[in-house]
């Protein structure tokens, strides 16, 4: 394994093209997210949904699950962030409102068909809310390769 004592230091050319380059990828634009991020929170999302066709203490408890699930994925992407040195840029809120818009309208749509149809409108709901967020995803980092 290599040591800070075995790796010699850059010259002042070297640190300073390699300043340049990660200023550069910084202000080219969109940089997508990384591809795993959004089909995570998607099935992270479906399984909140989902879990409302729960209507016992159980559902508390695979809430709380979910909820941990989302905080990890979002440690392991500010980590992986924190690595390449080059940060995403952050979804604006008018993107943040055209992903969450259609989650806040699946989870009312839930609430008022479940009586009617029950499980199935959650688990309806569920993967049309899963699959929205990894499409929208798929979109946004298609956008952010395309603009770089």
């Amino acid at each position: 394994m290599e040591t800070p004592k075995d790796s010699p230091r850059p010259s002042p050319v070297e640190a300073a093209a390699a300043l340049k380059t990660a200023q550069q990828a910084r202000s080219a634009g969109y940089t997508p997210i990384p591809a795993w991020f959004f089909p995570t929170l998607g099935l992270l999302v479906g399984g909140v949904l989902l879990l409302q066709a729960l209507h016992e203490i159980v559902g508390l408890a695979l809430i709380a699950a979910l909820v941990v699930g989302y905080l990890v994925t979002e440690r392991i992407y500010n980590r992986q962030v924190d690595r390449s040195g080059v940060a995403p840029r952050e979804l604006t809120l008018g993107q943040q409102l055209v992903l969450a818009a259609p989650l806040a309208v699946l989870w009312l749509a839930g609430e008022l068909l479940d009586e009617r149809w029950g499980s199935t409108a959650w688990l309806i709901a569920a993967v049309t809310g899963a699959c929205w967020t990894i499409v929208y995803g798929i979109l946004h980092n298609r956008r952010a390769r395309a603009s770089a």
